[in-house]
């Protein structure tokens, strides 16, 4: 499954690969970051949506035209460089691929249940599928904050990865949420303002929420300051 999604190809009426002609400003602030994160140069795709978000697949990214709108240069470079904090931990790879294993353990699992004759293989098989989702959903979190480790160290202005997230926490509730198996910056509509954090959303969520991103971004950032006057 995974081999045959990178075969796929994006519509071109919908995306648009971007060149340094379409925008110098992108692709020179890119290209110097890839150059920090020591990967090839990636592709960039603009998505013809007023949704803003970015994700990554193979060696390429993708903001949406959305992202555009509601953020600044600094701040959509700083969205990329998580990105290529992304492509520079493998996650392009690891997503996909952890994302089928649920895939394929849940299909495995109906049928277990669906045709199984004995209840403790049933609940083995349940069992199995129950833990591996939520290790998944553990793992990917962890993902994205080593992404925005990297998009700390090669991002040419640190804290405008902070005020991006602030500003798509702001237009979150303006816009629906997919799921997606690829690594990804998104706004969702599904938490509230005064939601608290509680341990069922710690569980089923597969993106640290925009506090504790922005938490760990101001602490890592005044860290690195430290050193550097000390």
């Amino acid at each position: 499954m995974y081999r045959l999604s990178l075969r796929l190809k994006l519509p071109k009426d919908r995306y648009s690969k971007i060149t340094w002609e379409d925008m110098p400003w992108l692709y020179d602030g890119i290209a110097r970051m890839a150059n920090r994160a020591r990967i090839p140069m990636p592709t960039i795709y603009i998505e013809d949506s007023p949704i803003p978000t970015a994700y990554s697949f193979k060696n390429s990214i993708v903001l949406s035209a959305g992202l555009f709108e509601v953020l600044s240069e600094d701040e959509i470079l700083a969205v990329a460089a998580h990105e290529i904090g992304h492509i520079k931990n493998g996650d392009t790879v690891l997503f996909p691929i952890s994302r089928y294993g649920q895939y394929g353990i849940g299909v495995l699992s109906g049928a277990v249940l669906l045709f199984g004759y004995s209840f403790h293989v049933k609940l083995i098989s349940l069992t199995t599928f129950v833990a591996y989702s939520l290790y998944l959903h553990k793992f990917l979190r962890k993902r994205e904050f080593r992404a925005d480790n990297v998009a700390i160290r090669i991002a040419e202005v640190p804290y405008a990865l902070k005020n991006a997230l602030e500003e798509l926490k702001y237009y979150e509730t303006m816009v629906n949420s997919k799921d997606i198996p690829l690594p990804t910056i998104q706004p969702q509509i599904d938490r509230k303002k005064d939601e608290k954090l509680n341990i069922t959303i710690l569980l089923i969520s597969t993106h640290p929420t925009y506090e504790e991103r922005i938490a760990r971004i101001m602490a890592i950032v005044d860290m690195y300051r430290i050193f550097e006057f000390s």
